[in-house]
């Protein structure tokens, strides 16, 4: 069996052209990316864990976990007592990983960056952590997200230093907020996302939580 280097695969991750090569890099890696992340100390789960449980009540709707990988975080969310978890993702290698896990009610192979196969408020929350990024989904992916998302719900996600400014996301945040579709309730520092990892060194997180207008 080969044996998969999780450094190689970070830089890959980044480099890669379109949805379609990076569907593969995520499929290959899908069997070791619990045990790869975990070595690097990868924080965002136990973060979003913890935002999503200050600000989504328990027993109010489905919750989606947009780029849900291989179910990480719905895992977790799973011990806190979320039971109405659904999670997407482009690569059928992660929603394999995911649905193995059982955790989640329903899973669909969807990317984020396109229109979503949902009705507007669908969801009591969207939830989406190191997937707004490069070569991932763009600040477009918002809009979606947000449609989707019921009135009074929330939507809470990652942005890395490396795209928060430089990709035009700080902007698209204001700009929503401006037009009257969300308001920002709370946002984490800036942190380390996975202190383990060279290919990652310099790159931090924050969690930002918004609040669905009515």
């Amino acid at each position: 069996m080969t044996t998969i280097d999780p450094e190689t695969k970070l830089a890959e991750v980044y480099a890669a052209d379109n949805g379609q090569q990076l569907a593969a890099i995520y499929d290959d890696w899908a069997a070791s990316y619990d045990r790869d992340l975990t070595a690097f100390g990868y924080r965002n789960p136990a973060v979003a864990a913890g935002m999503i449980g200050r600000h989504v009540a328990l027993g109010g709707g489905t919750i989606l976990d947009a780029g849900c990988g291989t179910g990480l975080l719905g895992e977790i969310l799973s011990y806190m007592g979320y039971d109405d978890l659904a999670g997407i993702d482009l690569s059928q290698g992660m929603l394999d990983q995911s649905a193995a896990k059982s955790v989640y009610a329903s899973l669909q192979q969807m990317a984020l960056g396109g229109d979503l196969a949902f009705e507007d408020g669908r969801f009591s929350a969207v939830v989406s952590f190191g997937v707004l990024t490069a070569g991932h989904a763009p600040p477009s992916s918002l809009d979606e997200m947000i449609r989707i998302t019921k009135p009074g719900g929330h939507v809470i996600f990652s942005l890395s230093n490396m795209v928060y400014e430089p990709l035009g996301f700080k902007e698209k945040l204001a700009a929503l907020e401006a037009d009257g579709k969300w308001r920002e309730v709370e946002r984490t520092p800036f942190f380390q996302v996975m202190p383990g990892s060279v290919t990652e060194a310099q790159v931090e997180s924050c969690i930002f939580v918004y609040r669905v207008s009515s």
